[in-house]
C-alpha cells in the first residue's frame, strides 16, 4: 500500500466540472473543504482502484493518484476508503 499525499493534478475540465456543480449547489463547500483537507494529508492508499465518498461527491483514483469525481449517485469502484485511512 503506497502512503504519501494524493497527487492533485486533474485536468483542468475535471476542475472546471467541480467547480460548475458547486456553483449550481450540487456540491457543498463543506464536502469540497473536507475533500481538500483529506487529500493534503499522508495517509496509506490501497495499490488499487479506491473510493472517498465525501456526501455530495465521491473521489476515485489509484494508489496516490486521482481519477476523477462522481457525482453522489454514481456508483463507484475500487476499496471504499473510510476511516481506517485516516492520519
Amino acid at each position: 500500500m503506497p502512503f504519501g499525499k494524493l497527487n492533485l493534478r486533474p485536468s483542468k475540465s475535471k476542475v472546471e466540472k467541480l467547480l460548475d456543480r458547486v456553483r449550481t449547489r450540487e456540491i457543498t463547500v463543506d464536502d469540497l473543504m473536507a475533500f481538500h483537507e483529506w487529500a493534503q494529508a499522508a495517509r496509506q492508499y490501497p495499490s488499487g482502484d479506491w473510493c472517498k465518498d465525501f456526501g455530495t461527491f465521491k473521489a476515485v483514483g489509484t494508489g496516490l493518484e486521482l481519477d476523477t469525481f462522481l457525482n453522489k449517485d454514481q456508483p463507484c469502484w475500487g476499496e471504499r476508503l473510510d476511516d481506517r485511512f485516516r492520519r
